[in-house]
C-alpha cells in the first residue's frame, strides 16, 4: 500500500505543477515553426543526438504495433526483419517480481495485457506481488490485437509458446546481443517500479547492463522522482531521461525564456509526447524552438508514442532526435520521405 500512496503523492505534485502552469502555456503562442531555422549541434558529445533529418527509430515497448509489447516474440520480429526494418534504439519497461527477477512489463499490474485475473483469481495482480515462476503461467499475447483479431487469446499451459510468457531482461538483451549480427543497438529502458520497488529495480538492473558492459549503449528512465534522485546518486555514470518534475521544469524554463543551466540539469534527454498523447498538441511540444532550446542546452528530444506518419514527417523536419514509435516501418518510409 506504502507504494500505491508513493505513486499517488508523485502524481498529485506532477499534476499541482501542471495546473499551475496552464496559464502560461495557454496565453504565450507557439513560435511559427517554418520562421525558426533548425539549431544544428554536430559538435555535441551527446550520443542521442541525430543528425538533421535522420532520427533514431526506436521501436515502443518493442514493437507493439506488430507483436505483444515487451515480450521476446516482439524481439525476435525485429531481428528477423532487421535488414528491411531499420530500428535503432529498442526501447522497453522493467519492473522488479516479488522474488527480486527483473522482468519486462508496462503496467503496473498484469491484467490488461495477460490472462492475470483468470489465473490468479482476482484483479489487480501487480508484477511485485507475485514471483518470476507463477507468472510463468500467463501468456502475454491475450490481448495483443493484430489485423483485426486477437491470433494468440486463449493459449494456455502447454500451448503459450515461450516467447509468449514474461520473460526477464537479462534474458531480452542476451538474445540481442547474440542475434544482431554487426549491428549494435541502443537502448531505452524504463524503471516502472516505483517507491523501494523502484530502487531495487535500478540496483538489478545496473547489474543486467555493467555485466554485459552496455554502459555506453543505454539510457534509462524513471518518471517517479524519488527513484530518479536514486539513479543520479548511486549510478551517475548510466545516463538518463528526464523524471516528471524534470519534464514540467525543462518547459517552464523554455517558455519562460530562463537559462535552463540554472537548475543543472543531470539527464540527457528528454522523452515527451507529441500529437494525440499530448491531448493533439494543446500544449505543443513539438516545435522547432524548443527542439533547439533542448539541443542549445545538449539534451536530446525523444517523442512518444508517434504512430501518425504526419506527426513523424512534421518532427523530423523540426529537428526531433528521436521516434518512438509502434510501428517502425512506417515511421522508416515517414522519415524517408523527408529527404
Amino acid at each position: 500500500m506504502s507504494a500505491i500512496l508513493l505513486a499517488i503523492k508523485n502524481v498529485y505534485h506532477a499534476v499541482i505543477a501542471v495546473f499551475m502552469l496552464i496559464p502560461i502555456m495557454l496565453t504565450m503562442g507557439e513560435a511559427g515553426d517554418p520562421d525558426i531555422p533548425v539549431e544544428v549541434y554536430p559538435e555535441s558529445d551527446n550520443p542521442y543526438f541525430a543528425q538533421y533529418l535522420d532520427p533514431d527509430i526506436s521501436a515502443h515497448r518493442s514493437g507493439a504495433g506488430n507483436a505483444p509489447q515487451n515480450t521476446l516474440m516482439a524481439f525476435e520480429n525485429i531481428i528477423a526483419n532487421a535488414d528491411t526494418v531499420d530500428v535503432d534504439i529498442l526501447e522497453f519497461d522493467v519492473q522488479i517480481t516479488k522474488d527480486g527477477e527483473l522482468v519486462l512489463m508496462h503496467d503496473l499490474t498484469y491484467d490488461a495485457t495477460s490472462n492475470a485475473e483468470e489465473a490468479f483469481g482476482r484483479k489487480n495482480v501487480f508484477v511485485s506481488s507475485v514471483t518470476f515462476e507463477e507468472a510463468q503461467m500467463l501468456n502475454m499475447g491475450e490481448n495483443f490485437k493484430g489485423d483485426g483479431s486477437y491470433p494468440y487469446k486463449g493459449l494456455r499451459g502447454d500451448d503459450i509458446p515461450y516467447n509468449l510468457r514474461v520473460v526477464t531482461c537479462d534474458t531480452v538483451i542476451d538474445y540481442i546481443e547474440a542475434n544482431c549480427g554487426e549491428k549494435e543497438y541502443k537502448y531505452v529502458i524504463e524503471v516502472k517500479s516505483i517507491g523501494a520497488d523502484g530502487k531495487r529495480a535500478v540496483d538489478k538492473l545496473y547489474s543486467v547492463i555493467t555485466q554485459r558492459n552496455l554502459q555506453d549503449r543505454v539510457i534509462w528512465s524513471t518518471f517517479a522522482p524519488d527513484v530518479s534522485s536514486y539513479m543520479v546518486k548511486n549510478y551517475p555514470e548510466i545516463s538518463r531521461t528526464a523524471d516528471a518534475i524534470e519534464a514540467i521544469q525543462f518547459y517552464f524554463y523554455y517558455r519562460m525564456g530562463w537559462d535552463l543551466q540554472d537548475v543543472n540539469p543531470t539527464y540527457i534527454a528528454l522523452q515527451i509526447p507529441y500529437g494525440e498523447n499530448a491531448f493533439d498538441n494543446i500544449i505543443n511540444l513539438g516545435n522547432r524552438e524548443m527542439i533547439n532550446y533542448a539541443h542549445e542546452n545538449n539534451i536530446a528530444l525523444q517523442y512518444w508514442t508517434i504512430n501518425n506518419e504526419n506527426d513523424i514527417i512534421h518532427l523530423t523536419k523540426n529537428g526531433a532526435d528521436c521516434i518512438m514509435t509502434d510501428y517502425p516501418q512506417m515511421a522508416n518510409e515517414a522519415v524517408q520521405s523527408c529527404r
